[in-house]
């Protein structure tokens, strides 16, 4: 207990070690057109249970000792993001499917929540940061293993579905004309695995910088480092990819510069032109972008889906109510409504975060976020040079690209986990104490 600190970072440490496992009861379900789809799937996550008993039963016993208190400067960010919250509960009498945005709200609910323990003042961070990157591992040996053994059993106890690189729609590889299974780990597509690789990297570094005059330190970060980059080759994540390139660079452009002044605008404006420019390359030489992961049938019908949603999304937003938006969770089954008679695969959110909740949130969801996310990096920036909230602001880059080619930071309960948990250690890594 003496590593913890307290039994509230012990609990919070176990859930974090937990998140890669999507263990699950699924209780209710909405189909598109009599087809099952994941996007229309009601259900409860192992690990939310298990947050909310152990922030519970942590604060109880760490009573005596320990007050759960949060930081007056980190005040605001919990301000904006229970605004969040609270738009979204209230949308939910608007949605067009007001129990299913509900089932959603719940989700933002538990990982509004896990920001929020994160906070407080007594939680420890270091275990924590320990536990992410350690909890990464059995994911890895597992990815490794569907990548070379070109298969993945199915475990209703582990939250694993069965994987086969000659299923189709199971994400591949194509090398020399043959289907090479990309990692999943314990996730349920390799992106998301590839997503909190890029963070793990990062957390990893930091946890590291503490033992850099401690014996074997160069053996142990290479191990790890080289473990960690392993595993998101094997993800095949471009997204995870290029934040932690972008992470690198912006990191260090501020450690070079003399001026925090010049430093904080100039990166926000570099990783901003970083985001469009990486979109820009990404449609415009879509065949070199293939070709990085193989090319292929499966590349193609992708770039044609995400085309597709976007050509669509204003016309989309004509039947949207502008202040709440279809609800919490709603796109994919509000988009089948608008545009029906397809078939139920083509049917998926759009691969753009921001414009995902503006859709199921309105305009005031999507204010509530953008000064929720201000609020934190407006922390994080005045921090800088400081070596622990360089380390946050890394991982937090990781989350600004993937955000703009991926959904499911906001369209599951992994993605939302991996921001509470990349947000909540921006606000307080590299604090004075």
């Amino acid at each position: 207990m003496k590593f913890f600190g307290n039994w509230t970072t012990f609990f919070l440490s176990a859930v974090v070690f937990l998140l890669p496992w999507q263990t699950r009861w699924m209780y209710g379900a909405v189909d598109i057109a009599g087809a099952h789809t994941e996007f229309g799937v009601m259900s409860l996550y192992v690990t939310e249970v298990l947050l909310v008993l152990g922030l519970a039963l942590g604060i109880f016993l760490d009573r005596k000792s320990s007050t759960p208190k949060i930081a007056l400067d980190h005040q605001l960010p919990i301000r904006f993001g229970g605004v969040l919250l609270v738009i979204a509960m209230l949308g939910t009498a608007f949605a067009d499917r007001s129990a299913f945005s509900f089932a959603a709200v719940v989700h933002l609910a538990a990982a509004y929540l896990l920001f929020v323990a994160i906070v407080l003042d007594h939680v420890r961070l270091r275990p924590l940061l320990w536990s992410f990157v350690l909890g990464l591992v059995p994911p890895i040996v597992l990815g490794l293993l569907q990548v070379f053994g070109g298969t993945s059993p199915a475990s209703t106890l582990l939250g694993l579905a069965a994987r086969d690189a000659a299923q189709l729609g199971d994400a591949v590889f194509t090398v020399g004309g043959e289907r090479v299974l990309r990692a999943y780990g314990s996730f349920p597509h390799p992106n998301i695995f590839g997503g909190f690789i890029g963070v793990g990297l990062f957390a990893w570094w930091s946890v590291m910088a503490r033992f850099r005059r401690r014996k074997l330190y160069g053996q142990v970060a290479v191990f790890g480092t080289g473990l960690l980059l392993i595993g998101l080759v094997f993800t095949g994540s471009r997204s995870a990819f290029l934040g932690v390139f972008v992470g690198l660079a912006l990191m260090m452009i501020v450690k070079m510069m003399k001026s925090m002044r010049l430093a904080r605008p100039l990166v926000a404006v570099l990783g901003m032109l970083a985001v469009a420019g990486s979109l820009f390359a990404s449609f415009s030489f879509a065949d070199v972008a293939a070709d990085i992961r193989g090319g292929g049938v499966n590349e193609e019908r992708s770039l044609t889906e995400r085309v597709a949603l976007y050509e669509k999304f204003v016309p989309f937003m004509l039947v949207t109510n502008p202040w709440f938006g279809h609800g919490a969770g709603s796109y994919v089954l509000s988009y089948a409504d608008f545009d029906a008679g397809k078939d139920v695969y083509s049917y998926q959110p759009i691969h753009n975060v921001p414009l995902l909740i503006l859709a199921e949130l309105g305009i005031l969801g999507f204010l509530a976020i953008i000064a929720w996310a201000a609020s934190v990096d407006r922390i994080n920036f005045g921090r800088f040079p400081n070596k622990d909230a360089l380390s946050a602001f890394g991982m937090g880059n990781v989350i600004l690209l993937i955000l703009f080619y991926d959904h499911y930071l906001w369209s599951s309960w992994a993605g939302l986990s991996l921001i509470a948990f990349v947000m909540a250690m921006t606000v307080r890594m590299g604090e004075e104490n």
